[in-house]
């Protein structure tokens, strides 16, 4: 199955929208996985961050991680079923989840990609300027354990900067897409916890700082009601 064929079956699916209250770290992470692992349709999930949190990637090394440094800092630390590299979520930002029950058969790069030019096509009904990432840029190191140091084909992306930082994992062909977007960057701390790291774009920068998450659901629910989000978007 192609990703097309895939999205044609979701515009006609009927989706379920959840807008939840901020959790801990962990619950976030055991709420998407059970999302995975239980549901029976399509979802999407917006959530946000009772404290701020360093999200690993599955996989990711963690020698770097300074944990008395985030315990004194009040941050989290939390590994994602998803892989990737890391992330410092905010209390306030936006994070998203889309669920698939039945993605077998899709690329994981033409899933990520679709979906990701979903929420693009969302946040540009709502009028942020947005584009999709079209080649991929990494660090010369190739090592830095940032998430916005890498920005893949297909990532949201404002200004030059990412915007929006996904990660993907599959189980028996079901789909787990998840990612932050973030409503103000917190420098100082994100330079502390995740050393060297730049700050990526976020909502306050681009003028959107009171951007609801229930606004992205529904303009999310408006672009595939309209046919769009089969392919890259820009504005």
């Amino acid at each position: 199955m192609s990703w097309a064929e895939l999205l044609g079956q979701l515009r006609g699916a009927s989706w379920q929208y959840l807008l939840d209250d901020p959790r801990f770290g962990e619950e976030n992470m055991q709420r998407d996985l059970a999302l995975l692992e239980e549901s029976t349709g399509p979802v999407l999930r917006l959530y946000s961050w009772r404290l701020p949190c360093l999200s690993l990637g599955y996989g990711q090394r963690d020698g770097w991680v300074d944990r008395d440094l985030c315990t004194r800092l009040g941050v989290e630390v939390v590994r994602r079923p998803t892989g990737g590299r890391a992330l410092l979520h905010q209390p306030d930002e936006i994070t998203y989840a889309v669920v698939l029950p039945d993605a077998a058969g899709v690329s994981v790069q033409e899933a990520f990609e679709g979906i990701a030019a979903l929420l693009a096509q969302a946040l540009a009904r709502l009028g942020v300027p947005v584009q999709t990432a079209q080649a991929h840029h990494a660090p010369s190191s190739g090592a830095h354990p940032s998430c916005l140091a890498v920005a893949a084909p297909g990532e949201v992306v404002a200004g030059g900067r990412k915007l929006v930082g996904s990660a993907q994992v599959r189980r028996q062909g079901r789909l787990l897409q998840h990612g932050a977007l973030p409503r103000r960057t917190d420098a100082e701390l994100l330079a502390r916890v995740i050393p060297g790291a730049l700050p990526q774009a976020d909502l306050a920068s681009l003028g959107f700082e009171d951007l609801k998450a229930a606004e992205l659901a529904q303009a999310f629910g408006e672009v595939l009601r309209a046919g769009q989000g089969a392919g890259s978007s820009s504005t």
